[in-house]
């Protein structure tokens, strides 16, 4: 028998918490936290032509903006449209996959850049760009070491969900995402990175110079729905742009053309319970295309199975059950194949099962407390508080176990077991479904440039993030999202601040020469 350690998405508990400060910073226009998460409203006085331009402000965008900036880039500012920073980055639990042999030697764990795509094109289905991977891994030890001076602290390397190496890290504790925000928007702001909030890039359109970007900008104002208002456009000229807008998981209409059955009664990942702001619609891949770019897609979607009730972060101590008490899934797969299994429930809902043997997470007192998660003495109790008839769920839970103990389970195939489910109390809660990632997106080259349908890269545009298309395929390495966040943010980053110099110079021989 097998067990693994497992990355563990931020606990409902957490979010729930955050949900709630969320939701009162919409209110009140101001953000999660003071400090660098400040909201500012746009200033009368910001400049009308910039030297890099960043839309979104989730890892990627702040990366960029960072990197621009340290890379020499006077006037580097950042656009985000809603009312606080961070994107989906600031929910997440915050695993990097990284191939660094400094941290792993210890281990006695062999990895390789090689390895590394290889390994994600096998989880990608083998429909990933290798070249694109390739970059990734050659960054991401770099991109640790960046993230450390600024403050940051990673434990151990372990195994993420969806990998097969100790290869991920991540700051201890479930809010490592929203510690990685705040790092980066801490050392934005000590190097001079202007960050505007409630500031949504409606259009973009090349300069009538010929270099650079003109890009109109207008207010947003958060309707009390949650909808969104924009109006008051006014206009800024980048010599570069960096799109980092994130994917399109929060915009119903285009998820559905890929999956019909996630329509607006399954929530995103970044807000289980309808209630926050999520911005990923879209909006960037938009802004690319009317710039001459193409759209990456027929990769799909990636969908979560565990926001709820769920209590482990490794496989093989609980069981999922149906609304009728019976299993209808090996709880050993990847999140894929669980979520396609649950979408073929009529409820799409589920429950976990653990007992008093597992080795439970740290927020197990909240979820008992807030009732997302309750305990029985008896499994009778548990099936009378799941509407289930107890023998039934017995009859479910004797079976299992007897394939524990016979290492095999022959119906489902499952052959990863931790223990048996027998020792009250037992613990159980409602799961269901949420949308995660979208794996379709603007084309790039692999260092970040936005190309034509040729594959010449458009000059001065750039993007970074779930924004971009195929890059991991049809799923992708647990890990993999952020050290792309990071890696390609940082790169775009650096060569936007590369690129907007030429420009500037151009411009000032141009000046020179009408001078003359």
């Amino acid at each position: 028998m097998t067990t693994y350690r497992l990355e563990s998405p931020l606990s409902p508990a957490r979010r729930r918490l955050l949900a709630a400060a969320t939701e009162g910073a919409i209110l009140a226009g101001l953000s999660l936290a003071a400090g660098p998460l400040r909201a500012r409203p746009p200033a009368r006085t910001a400049p009308t032509v910039v030297d890099v331009l960043v839309i979104g402000s989730g890892a990627a965008g702040l990366s960029a903006a960072v990197a621009a900036r340290e890379a020499g880039a006077p006037n580097v500012l950042l656009l985000e449209k809603g009312p606080l920073i961070g994107g989906h980055t600031l929910y997440s639990s915050g695993s990097i996959a990284a191939v660094s042999p400094k941290r792993t030697r210890a281990t006695g764990t062999e990895d390789s850049i090689e390895q590394f795509v290889a390994d994600a094109l096998v989880v990608g289905g083998n429909h990933g760009s290798a070249a694109h991977l390739r970059e990734i891994a050659l960054g991401s030890e770099s991109a640790l070491d960046w993230l450390e001076s600024m403050g940051v602290r990673f434990g151990a390397p372990f195994i993420a969900y969806s990998e097969v190496r100790p290869r991920s890290y991540a700051m201890p504790g479930n809010g490592a995402g929203r510690n990685y925000i705040l790092a980066l928007a801490r050392r934005a702001g000590e190097i001079g990175v202007r960050i505007e909030m409630n500031a949504r890039a409606v259009s973009l359109e090349r300069a009538r110079t010929g270099s650079g970007w003109c890009v109109n900008v207008g207010a947003t104002q958060l309707q009390p729905q949650m909808g969104r208002k924009t109006e008051a456009l006014r206009k800024i000229r980048a010599r570069t742009v960096v799109i980092a807008t994130g994917g399109f998981t929060a915009n119903v209409a285009r998820r559905e053309r890929i999956n019909p059955l996630v329509g607006a009664d399954v929530h995103t990942s970044a807000n289980p319970y309808g209630r926050v702001w999520d911005g990923a619609d879209g909006d960037g891949i938009d802004l690319a295309l009317s710039a001459g770019g193409i759209f990456m897609e027929g990769y799909g979607l990636q969908l979560l199975p565990f926001w709820g009730g769920r209590l482990l972060d490794y496989v093989g101590g609980d069981i999922y059950v149906n609304l009728e008490g019976k299993r209808f899934v090996n709880e050993a797969l990847s999140w894929g194949r669980i979520a396609e299994a649950i979408l073929r429930l009529p409820e799409k809902r589920f429950w976990v099962i653990t007992d008093a043997q597992s080795y439970k997470g740290a927020t197990l007192g909240i979820k008992l407390l807030n009732g997302i998660v309750k305990k029985s003495e008896t499994i009778a109790e548990m099936a009378d508080g799941m509407g289930i008839p107890a023998q039934t769920l017995e009859r479910t839970i004797n079976e299992y176990n007897r394939c524990v103990r016979d290492g095999f389970d022959p119906v489902f195939r499952k052959d990863v077991f931790a223990q048996e489910i027998k020792k009250p109390p037992f613990y159980w809660g409602e799961e269901h479904i949420y949308v995660h990632t979208s794996f379709d997106g603007i084309a790039t080259d692999p260092r970040g440039s936005v190309v034509y349908k040729d594959g010449r890269p458009i000059p001065g545009l750039f993007a970074a993030g779930e924004v971009v298309g195929g890059i991991f395929g049809r799923d992708r390495l647990g890990g993999g999202s952020l050290a792309n966040c990071f890696v390609i943010g940082r790169l775009t980053g650096e060569r936007a601040a590369q690129a907007a110099r030429l420009v500037a110079a151009k411009e000032e021989a141009m000046r020179t020469r009408l001078g003359g």
